[in-house]
């Protein structure tokens, strides 16, 4: 039985539940090797923002968690981020999970709604999407219904490719 799909910002002791379904999240999708103190650095930005500095001008982050601390059944981190081209800002996803065990609930759905939610506060665009090897079409198929598609990914090389990996650029 899961929880009801409410989300709320995460707590500082909601740090190992973090930590364990971002893990999991990576085993299930992610295409890179994982640098585990650039993720702290980011989540613990994120948990903690009354700690950075006012100088400094790094990025602004906000995780969302469904679940009590200590059972925290899923994970929505997002961050201000800019494109390279220009210097107008975009609310910028970085992970969206649900614990497999916690699939069959609205989990997803509420946290995509949240994400909207702070594009709408913000009023800062929202950008997401989904890189996956695991029930892809499914994923696209809830994204679709929620969002209008700009685009798609593709992948040549790493971790879930058929294509062989490149060396270096040309």
């Amino acid at each position: 039985m899961t929880c009801p799909s409410v989300v709320r910002v995460a707590k500082p002791a909601d740090h190992t539940e973090i930590w364990r379904l971002f893990l999991q999240g990576h085993r299930e999708n992610g295409k890179f090797t994982l640098a585990p103190e650039k993720v702290d650095w980011f989540v613990q930005r994120a948990l903690h923002p009354e700690t950075i500095p006012q100088w400094d001008t790094g990025p602004r982050s906000v995780i969302g968690v469904i679940g009590d601390v200590g059972k925290v059944e899923a994970l929505v981190f997002v961050t201000i981020g800019t494109y390279w081209y220009t210097y107008d800002r975009h609310i910028e996803e970085f992970i969206v999970y649900v614990d497999p065990e916690c699939r069959s609930s609205g989990h997803a759905r509420a946290c995509i709604e949240w994400m909207k939610v702070q594009s709408d506060r913000s009023g800062l665009p929202l950008l997401t999407g989904i890189i996956s090897s695991e029930r892809t079409e499914a994923k696209v198929r809830l994204y679709r219904r929620m969002l209008d598609p700009v685009g798609a990914f593709f992948l040549y090389g790493g971790k879930g490719s058929t294509s062989p990996s490149s060396a270096a650029f040309a």
